[in-house]
């Protein structure tokens, strides 16, 4: 078993709101706030057909910071992005894959010569990522339960400046979608 370094300190806390119900498979759009739920930071927007995308738009600006691409429903997942790192001044690639475990997916992440795997707590269902060489936690995803039929929502902490917020989001809509087909097939 690999220990990890759980980080003390958060760096960033994002409100991520799903915008719509996902119908016959399609994927969710995502609006994320900042930490009080109030101002609105990105937009995740989709598009479903053989290839899924999803494009992340930073506000006020309305740019696009963020492309993914890719397939992840049944057994197949092939998914690549690309995003633009302000600390580089460039656009840079990465991949996610999915590792085969019993219970819960993990994802492995390709970013910039860096490695991210991601673990769940079997019971309380959060999803962390963690910096693989380092074995330090940098971010965690919550789902908030919605009251009365309400807009499902995420609580994304980050506990590392190093890496770009797109990465946190693409692997929250990716497992969220991936949950809600899961769920809709039972």
């Amino acid at each position: 078993m690999i220990e990890y370094i759980q980080s003390k300190k958060t760096q960033r806390t994002f409100i991520v709101e799903r915008d719509n119900v996902i119908k016959e498979k399609q994927l969710s759009a995502y609006t994320i706030f900042d930490s009080t739920g109030k101002t609105r930071l990105y937009q995740l927007k989709t598009t479903s057909t053989d290839i899924d995308t999803l494009i992340l738009i930073n506000y006020p600006a309305k740019n696009m910071v963020a492309n993914l691409e890719g397939e992840w429903v049944d057994k197949v997942f092939n998914v690549s992005f690309t995003l633009y790192d302000k600390k580089l001044h460039k656009w840079t690639d990465g991949t996610i894959r999915i590792d085969a475990t019993g219970f819960r997916e993990k994802y492995s992440i390709g970013w910039n010569s860096q490695l991210f795997n991601t673990k769940t707590k079997f019971w309380s269902g959060t999803l962390q990522l963690y910096h693989t060489r380092q074995k330090e936690l940098i971010a965690e995803i919550r789902r908030r339960t919605p009251w009365f039929g309400g807009k499902v929502k995420f609580e994304l902490k980050t506990y590392s400046s190093q890496f770009p917020d797109a990465i946190y989001f693409f692997i929250l809509a990716i497992n969220d979608h991936r949950i809600q087909i899961a769920a809709a097939d039972d």
